[in-house]
């Protein structure tokens, strides 16, 4: 079956400057913005609506989000290490150059989104769908993966080393790219995965093969 183009925001050339001050805190609707180097307030965390925004070296580290929603928008140098998002909506998203430590999805849908050049290690997906993602030159080493079923989920040069993949099926996803040292994976779940020679070494072995090594 034939990829597809994993679509970026659409966002128009010009974006108004806006601190978060100028937001309703009773209705969040943020659109066609820009906001720079400012912290996101805990008052917007609930419901909050994001459409066609731009957020650059700005501050959400440690808040909590429910039945957010963001949809063609960038995150550029900004901080949302320890973030947690519940029932929240992805769609037409990048984030690039970002910290995404200790982030924490679940029950989340994640649909046309790129990581890129991040520090995501300590990630938390869980429950989440991911559909038309693409990992590039990130880290995410320690993640833990439950209950998840990635549909075209890309991986270049992307850092998984001691990441835990709890009842989630490999079957389709191209690892070949990634750095799989220290996984942790139920054996049932690998069957269909791609992987590189010395990566199928490493699966054999959690299956329980004994590989001499030669000589």
């Amino acid at each position: 079956m034939k990829k597809q183009i994993i679509q970026l925001p659409e966002l128009p050339q010009q974006l108004t400057s806006e601190t978060f001050a100028d937001v309703e805190i009773d209705d969040p609707y943020l659109y066609q913005t820009l906001y720079e180097k400012e912290t996101l307030p805990v008052e917007l965390t609930e419901r909050l609506d994001v459409n066609q925004v731009c957020f650059r070296n700005v501050s959400f580290a440690g808040l909590v989000f429910e039945r957010a929603s963001f949809e063609n928008v960038r995150f550029e140098q900004c901080d949302l290490t320890g973030c947690q998002f519940q029932d929240s909506r992805f769609h037409r998203v990048v984030f690039e150059d970002c910290r995404l430590t200790g982030i924490h999805f679940e029950s989340n849908t994640i649909d046309h989104v790129t990581i890129k050049d991040c520090q995501a290690n300590y990630a938390q997906v869980i429950r989440t769908a991911l559909r038309h993602v693409t990992l590039e030159q990130t880290s995410m080493r320690e993640s833990h993966f439950f209950e998840m079923k990635p549909i075209d989920f890309r991986l270049h040069e992307v850092d998984l080393s001691e990441s835990q993949w709890v009842e989630t099926a490999l079957k389709g996803l191209d690892l070949r790219q990634a750095d799989l040292s220290g996984i942790t994976i139920d054996p049932r779940f690998l069957p269909g995965a791609i992987v590189t020679e010395s990566q199928a070494i490493t699966f054999a072995r959690l299956l329980g093969l004994v590989i001499p090594s030669h000589g």
